[in-house]
């Protein structure tokens, strides 16, 4: 079943199509050739001089991994460091894949591939501009090439999706589910509202607005990013909160508490029209996911930012989801330099105990 403007599906209808038989990666290889003429690459080298001893963790004054240390160890042949390197990066990149398609099973696939291309291009890193910022450009350019899926293709833009929503809401809040159901339901409702807004802007706004209001990018990082100007980040930017503000102008309770649209008066309503399947939830399900902020809770910061910044604060204070476990043993698969012996070592080291 379908909506005007809005027909997200949990259920096998809405399943993203078959893929295509996955081919073997093939890394191109970058960098200096060696002396038997082939080129240099970071697999040639994690393969053949992988290290029984490993130096100790490299942190950033603040106390957070330094990526770009755990970068350069990986190129110069540090498995640990490669493999630490990808569990840091491979939530960060889930998360900007899943808010750009809103959908988690393209958002995993597209991790992976973002993750293989970030791997094999490594030594390229020139360290002019955060490791994170290079990787967001990788991803960037990636999410901007991938294949429509259903359920961004489910959402026909601001006006279909504002309008399906002020039609389908109910008078009163469903009382036909025992107390857990319906606010597992009410916070399913949330999450697939907000993160289906995100599919009404374009692409190229999208990306903008995820970058410059979600991840916080400045409008230097952003333009580079993108490959734009600082100007144009800036005009893609403004008009992303135009529409976001479009659609949550006297309509979300959210970041309004007088705001007539209630995430609980929208659950009769999604799941007759096979946005929701309460057997088998979207988002509540995912790693990471944690109870959706409360309906309602962003008011007070709503009265002192503009509308389209508060909302930006409920993605942000939302459910800091991570990459599933899928993803690493697919990158394994791809990379077999992932699993090296210090991983083997850990995984006998379990089987013992």
């Amino acid at each position: 079943m379908s909506g005007p403007g809005w027909t997200w599906s949990s259920g096998p209808a809405g399943r993203r199509p078959t893929k295509q038989r996955r081919r073997s990666v093939k890394f191109r290889s970058v960098g200096r050739r060696s002396r038997s003429s082939r080129r240099w690459s970071p697999w040639n080298t994690l393969r053949s001089s992988l290290r029984a001893t490993v130096p100790p963790e490299i942190h950033a004054a603040g106390g957070g991994p330094d990526l770009e240390g755990l970068a350069r160890r990986a190129v110069a042949g540090d498995a640990r460091a490669l493999e630490e390197l990808c569990r840091h990066l491979q939530d960060l990149v889930y998360r900007l894949a899943l808010r750009f398609s809103s959908d988690p099973e393209a958002a995993a696939d597209a991790t992976q591939e973002i993750l293989i291309l970030v791997i094999t291009h490594l030594a390229e890193f020139e360290g002019r501009s955060k490791l994170t910022t290079w990787v967001y450009t990788i991803a960037s350019r990636h999410l901007l090439r991938s294949v429509r899926g259903p359920v961004e293709l489910s959402v026909a833009g601001p006006e279909p999706f504002a309008d399906w929503l002020d039609r389908n809401l109910a008078p009163d809040s469903p009382d036909h589910f025992d107390e857990a159901e319906y606010r597992l339901l009410a916070g399913e409702v949330r999450l697939a509202c907000t993160y289906g807004m995100l599919l009404a802007l374009s692409r190229p706004l999208r990306l903008a607005y995820l970058l410059g209001d979600l991840v916080g990018l400045s409008d230097v990082d952003g333009a580079q990013t993108l490959g734009i100007t600082r100007e144009a980040f800036r005009q893609r930017l403004a008009r992303a909160r135009t529409v976001m503000r479009g659609i949550i102008a006297d309509r979300c309770g959210l970041v309004r508490a007088e705001h007539p649209c209630r995430c609980d008066r929208q659950i009769d309503s999604s799941i007759a029209y096979g946005i929701l399947d309460p057997r088998r939830p979207v988002f509540s399900t995912l790693p990471g996911a944690a109870a959706p902020i409360p309906a309602g809770s962003l008011s007070a910061a709503a009265r002192e930012l503009d509308l389209a910044t508060a909302i930006a604060e409920a993605y942000r204070s939302g459910p800091q989801f991570r990459a599933p476990e899928r993803v690493w043993r697919s990158l394994q698969r791809a990379c077999p330099a992932l699993t090296g012996p210090h991983e083997q070592a850990d995984r006998a080291d379990r089987s013992e105990t």
